[in-house]
């Protein structure tokens, strides 16, 4: 399966590179809007190898910006064109400008899409201290789960970064489904890992067509020779060590 990652979506004039026009979107639905697969699909699934490298594709969107809400669930979930999504929520950010409500989030969270946390104020959890890394990990899923009243066992690094220290803290809090930003299919160099492309305004319909069709073509060399080998998760945990 394929785990698409996007960010804010507006009507015109993106802020940055992770921000999309609704223009923008409209034409990657067209490419894999009947591919989609609801977030409670995809969990069912993810674990089943023969599920790997199907071209089902799943949504997620990270840092709780105001147009998940208005945009793609107004939109797209409540009309029943795209079966859910994933919603990563840094909880420092609820409430401020651009960013969704907490009464908002519960709305999403009853209408079919699965909250995760993406931490308390969106750091860098690999320079984080122990304290610090723990308080982003176990205090934004508790606030999260006393909002939503269930679990939340999602999480997404903040920028992509991570490393064993942090993947082991994440696990030790209660999460079970870890999700960066990688090239590739869904599954990472562990069970619990999730690979996301992470989509940016210079990535056009044809960037978006060919990753559908080869999520691992553009993944180079190295990884290409050290998987023939048998060795890409052995040295991908020596990277994240």
């Amino acid at each position: 399966m394929i785990v698409l990652n996007y960010h804010e979506l507006v009507e015109a004039s993106p802020s940055n590179a992770w921000c999309l026009t609704h223009e923008t979107f409209d034409a990657h639905l067209a490419l894999w809007g009947d591919r989609l697969v609801s977030p409670q699909r995809f969990l069912e699934q993810c674990p089943d190898p023969k599920a790997g490298r199907t071209g089902a594709v799943l949504l997620t969107f990270d840092d709780g910006f105001l147009s998940d809400y208005t945009h793609v669930y107004a939109r797209y979930v409540k009309t029943g064109l795209i079966p859910g999504f994933m919603s990563f929520i840094p909880v420092n950010f609820v409430g401020s400008p651009g960013h969704m409500s907490w009464e908002m989030i519960e709305e999403l969270g009853r209408g079919g899409v699965a909250i995760g946390s993406h931490g308390m104020a969106h750091v860098d959890l690999t320079t984080a201290s122990d304290v610090e890394l723990d308080r982003e990990l176990r205090g934004s899923k508790s606030m999260l789960e006393d909002r939503l009243g269930r679990q939340v066992t999602l999480f997404a690094f903040p920028y992509g970064r991570f490393s064993r220290r942090v993947w082991d803290a994440a696990l030790k809090a209660g999460y079970t489904h870890l999700f960066t930003i990688q090239l590739g299919y869904h599954r990472g160099f562990e069970s619990f890992l999730y690979s996301r492309l992470c989509l940016t305004n210079n990535m056009d319909a044809e960037y978006m067509r060919q990753h559908l069709l080869d999520p691992d073509a553009k993944r180079g060399v190295a990884w290409k020779i050290s998987t023939n080998l048998g060795l890409y998760r052995q040295l991908m945990r020596w990277r994240y060590r």
